[in-house]
């Protein structure tokens, strides 16, 4: 039965990396074009003194655009984030400020992204966090994709700075994640909400298409508002999807081990669709990645191997996809998954007990 249990494993691994070969292919990756059309690049803010100085330098260095504004909402912050923003002197940035209580419903950064849609009057709607760094023709790039593709929203995927090693098992995770079980090339012309993909750290849309759906006040109480934004869209009958970043942008999300167990506490237990659905999802990948390595002490060394091998690829094929770090962190997988696991059990058990918080603001 073990034996029977681990071929089934093996088999769906291999397919999972199939998948992420084909992916790496069918991958938009955006390329510099000039944009004639008005911009706003807006950026929700709160305490990022470590950060805030560098995302909104380079998205002011923002090149081939005709016309573009950069608007910053601090929201409340209690560091030195506003003296950081004083210093600029540009007339293309504007700093509104966000309030200290949040209306009934909302949740901060769902808020804090109303407010700043609502301050601008644009053609594309750019909305990055304050730990993404910029390059030069990275807002251009996303739009021109956007366009050529006839969308009405892309998410270019960050390169993901992991300067710890935790960050270093887990960070890779995210893109790997979407890159092995998503079909990328028929979720460009599909509508349906499981295969929505996107990341917050910076999405591109069209203003008109983002109204149209809603915005952000459709989805105000919503968590993994990128997810929920893009499946909006998709409800109201418009088009988008996740596309490179590796090359146009980087995001830096957490310093230390106990910022990313505090960062994903905060949201994975929403990720999955409820209990019943994260507990499929990580059996899942225990059962593909993990469960396997029983071979190696009952006689099936070589599907242990194949497993590891196969699993070990598909991270390969991740990180050359994301420019991440090929070795050895591919070679760390199953220990991957096991955090991921443990990280889950975190987030639910912090939720059930209602101590879920991020930037000192409760979560539902």
């Amino acid at each position: 039965m073990a034996t029977t249990l681990i071929t089934i494993a093996v088999a769906l691994s291999l397919l999972l990396t199939l998948n992420a070969v084909v992916n790496h292919f069918a991958l938009i990756r955006p390329k510099p074009s000039a944009i004639a059309a008005k911009v706003a690049i807006l950026i929700p803010a709160r305490d990022e003194e470590n950060s805030i100085t560098s995302a909104v330098q380079s998205a002011l260095n923002q090149e081939l655009l005709a016309d573009f504004e950069v608007v910053v909402l601090d929201d409340a912050s209690t560091d030195s984030t506003g003296e950081k923003l004083l210093a600029f002197n540009d007339k293309r940035l504007k700093v509104i400020t966000g309030e200290l209580e949040l209306p009934q419903g909302w949740l901060g950064k769902t808020w804090a992204c109303h407010r700043l849609s609502e301050s601008v009057d644009a053609d594309f709607l750019v909305f990055i966090d304050s730990d993404v760094t910029l390059k030069p023709n990275a807002v251009a790039s996303a739009i021109g994709s956007l366009t050529k593709h006839q969308l009405h929203l892309v998410s270019p995927y960050p390169k993901q700075i992991a300067p710890t090693l935790l960050a270093r098992i887990v960070q890779p995770l995210l893109q790997w994640s979407w890159l092995t079980t998503v079909p990328l090339r028929a979720v460009r012309s599909t509508r349906r909400p499981s295969l929505a993909v996107a990341n917050g750290q910076f999405l591109v849309c069209r203003a008109d298409s983002y109204l149209a759906s809603g915005g952000h006040q459709v989805i105000k109480s919503e968590v993994l508002d990128d997810i929920e934004l893009l499946r909006s869209f998709y409800r109201h009958g418009f088009s988008g999807c996740v596309i490179d970043g590796s090359e146009i942008a980087t995001c830096r999300m957490y310093e230390t081990n106990q910022a990313l167990i505090f960062g994903y506490s905060k949201s994975l237990w929403n990720a999955f669709g409820g209990p019943f659905g994260s507990l499929f999802v990580n059996s899942f990948f225990l059962f593909i990645y993990v469960y396997p390595l029983v071979g190696f002490f009952i006689g099936q060394e070589l599907l242990a191997v194949l497993s590891l091998i196969s699993g070990i690829a598909s991270r390969l094929v991740s990180a050359q996809t994301s420019k991440g770090r090929l070795l050895p962190d591919s070679l760390l997988h199953p220990m991957s998954i096991v955090a991921f696991t443990l990280l889950n059990v975190i987030s639910w058990r912090r939720h059930l007990a209602r101590t879920n918080t991020w930037k000192s603001r409760d979560l539902k």
